[in-house]
C-alpha cells in the first residue's frame, strides 16, 4: 500500500449537545450538511478535540440550505454565543453577511472547510474572523497529478486505461456547485495538469466528453449521472468512456456503483481509472480492493485539531495563533492551509 502525504454548523433543525463541562465554555458548530461522508468526519474529529480542550460544542445541520443556516447562526448570537464555527452552505455569497452580523455581538467567528472571500477574514476589518480549510486549487493539480501517474507507461498511454487503444483517455467529469471554490479548481485544474504532464511526455490530451456534470457531492446523483453517461457514450468503441474524475469520493464512489452494474470496477483490470477526493474510508477501501484508482487525502483530522486549538485560545482570551504551529495564509487574510495528500493503491 503507497499512502503518500505531502508535507507541508433546533430551535431550528435540531442541534446535538455533548455533555457539559464545568468550565461553561461553549462552541456552535454550524454544518452545511450532516450526510456529507467527509464533513462527517470532521464533525467527529472536532468533538472529541473540543471537549479535550474543555470546550462542549452545539452541532447544527443546515441540510444544505442557506436559509437555514443563516437562521441557526442568528439564533445562536441573539442567545449569547461565546464563539462561531461555520462550514458554510454558501461560501462566497455569505461569508461577509455572517462575519458582519458575529462582529455585531462582537462574538470571533472561525470559518472552516468551505472557502470564504478573503475580506470576511480580513484582521482590518473583521480582526476575530478566521478561517481554516484547504488551498482550493491544490487537489485539483494532485489529482492531475494521479491521472498522469496513471496513464503514463513507458512514454505512452498505459493501454490499461485505453480501453479503445487509440492512444487518448475519453474522461467524464463529476463536479459540484459553481459557485464552490474547492469545486471550482478541481474541475479546473484536475484536467489542467494532467494534460500538462501528457504533453510533457509528448502524448495527446485527455478528451472531455459531453458537458461537467454537478452531481452535488452526492454519491446517488452520481450514480445516475454516471448511468446516464454510459447510456451516451457507452464502455467500448472510439467515444467509449475511459477515465472518471470526481471532485469528491461520494461522486467517485457513485460512478464506480454505476460500472459495477456493468461488470467493470470490480477489482481486476476491466476497469475505468476513476478518482475522487478526500481520501474517505469507503474510498480507502475501494482503492484497496481494486474498484477506484485513487483519491486526494483531505485531512479531517489535522483540520479539526486547528480548528480546536484557534477555538480554545480565542475562549481564553488570547490571540488565534497563540503558542501553535500555525501561520496566516498573508499577511491580509486569517486563513490557515491544511495540505492535501495523495492515496493510491
Amino acid at each position: 500500500m503507497k499512502k503518500k502525504l505531502i508535507p507541508v454548523a433546533l430551535g431550528l433543525l435540531g442541534f446535538i449537545t455533548s455533555c457539559a463541562h464545568t468550565n461553561g465554555l461553549t462552541a456552535d458548530v454550524f454544518i452545511y450538511q450532516f450526510s456529507d461522508t467527509y464533513i462527517g468526519t470532521v464533525r467527529t474529529a472536532l468533538e472529541t478535540n473540543l471537549k479535550e480542550k474543555g470546550v462542549t460544542p452545539k452541532f447544527y445541520d443546515a441540510g444544505g440550505v442557506q436559509a437555514t443556516q443563516t437562521q441557526q447562526i442568528e439564533s445562536a448570537l441573539s442567545t449569547g454565543s461565546q464563539i462561531l464555527l461555520a462550514n458554510l452552505v454558501e461560501q462566497t455569497a455569505t461569508g461577509d453577511a455572517v462575519a458582519e452580523k458575529a462582529k455585531a455581538k462582537d462574538v470571533p467567528f472561525i470559518f472552516f472547510n468551505r472557502e470564504v472571500p478573503d475580506s470576511s477574514v480580513n484582521p482590518a476589518t473583521y480582526p476575530d474572523n478566521a478561517f481554516v480549510g484547504t488551498d482550493p486549487d491544490q487537489a485539483g493539480y494532485m489529482q492531475g497529478e494521479i491521472l498522469a501517474g496513471a496513464l503514463i507507461k513507458d512514454g505512452a498511454i498505459n493501454p490499461l486505461w485505453d480501453k479503445n487503444g487509440d492512444g487518448k483517455i475519453n474522461y467524464v467529469m463529476l463536479r459540484a456547485d459553481e459557485s464552490n471554490a474547492e469545486a471550482n479548481g478541481r474541475t479546473k485544474y484536475s484536467v489542467q495538469e494532467a494534460n500538462r504532464l501528457l504533453a510533457e511526455a509528448g502524448l495527446d490530451p485527455l478528451v472531455h466528453l459531453g458537458e461537467d456534470y454537478n452531481a452535488g457531492w452526492s454519491k446517488d446523483n452520481a450514480k445516475q449521472a454516471m448511468d446516464n453517461f454510459i447510456s451516451t457514450y457507452g464502455l467500448t468503441g472510439a467515444n467509449a468512456i475511459e477515465c472518471v474524475i470526481a471532485n469528491n469520493d461520494d461522486m467517485a464512489l457513485g460512478a464506480v456503483a454505476s460500472l459495477q452494474t456493468q461488470n467493470y470496477n470490480k477489482g481486476g483490470e476491466n476497469a475505468l481509472l476513476v478518482v475522487g477526493v478526500d481520501a474517505t474510508a469507503a474510498a480507502q477501501a475501494a482503492i484497496d480492493a481494486g474498484e477506484m484508482y485513487g483519491t486526494v487525502k483531505q485531512d479531517a483530522e489535522a483540520m479539526a485539531q486547528c480548528i480546536a486549538e484557534l477555538t480554545a485560545n480565542k475562549l481564553a482570551g488570547k490571540d488565534f495563533l497563540d503558542g501553535t504551529s500555525y501561520a496566516w495564509d498573508s499577511e491580509t487574510v486569517h486563513k490557515i492551509r491544511i495540505p492535501y495528500g495523495s492515496y493510491t493503491k
